[in-house]
């Protein structure tokens, strides 16, 4: 690996952090994958790669105080389960990129469903790639609850999950990406 993601490494390692989710890691092959888990040399690392140039998903642990009881690559680069116990508590954690067409994000949305049926506690990440709230978003274009949004709502409240950042702020409106097309 090059210079720059060696820079993003050590940023990421300096974060305040206990497990850190990420997505789109953009690794395109497994001895991508072996030489970031040189350079990561903290912790645990599970990592997930697919097919596209976009994919991959991660789950990163700061420290050694983890147990992996099972890891599962729902979908290779999309969706990634990891069961464990984490300081003596058992934990499930599901990484999500969802992919954009509206067909796959149903399909991992119907996966996800069955996911969240277990008897401890979960902890869901990911980017989603769909809007659930008006304040969800920066746009001019009025806001429309499609599909997709009904179902990851209802998804997430079958399971007695909410969003974290919805529930610190809940009336604030805002982004994480800008798409400067459509000004979301």
């Amino acid at each position: 690996m090059n210079r720059i993601p060696s820079l993003k490494v050590d940023f990421l390692k300096r974060l305040d952090y206990d497990i850190l989710c990420l997505q789109e890691m953009r690794l395109k092959t497994h001895v991508d994958v072996c030489e970031l888990n040189k350079m990561w040399n903290t912790a645990h690392s599970i990592i997930s790669i697919g097919e596209d140039s976009s994919d991959g998903v991660g789950i990163f642990f700061k420290k050694d105080a983890v147990n992996i009881i099972k890891r599962r690559d729902i979908i290779p680069g999309r969706l990634l389960l990891v069961d464990c116990c984490y300081y003596g508590q058992r934990l499930r954690i599901i990484n999500v990129y969802n992919a954009p067409e509206r067909t796959k994000k149903i399909q991992l949305l119907k996966k996800l469903k069955y996911l969240l049926e277990i008897g401890f506690n979960i902890i869901l990440c990911g980017d989603f790639n769909i809007v659930t709230e008006a304040t969800d978003r920066i746009s001019k274009v009025e806001f429309r609850e499609l599909r997709e949004s009904k179902l990851l709502v209802k998804v997430c409240k079958e399971a007695a999950l909410r969003d974290l950042y919805r529930h610190l702020h809940p009336h604030t409106v805002h982004y994480t990406r800008f798409d400067s097309h459509i000004y979301a």
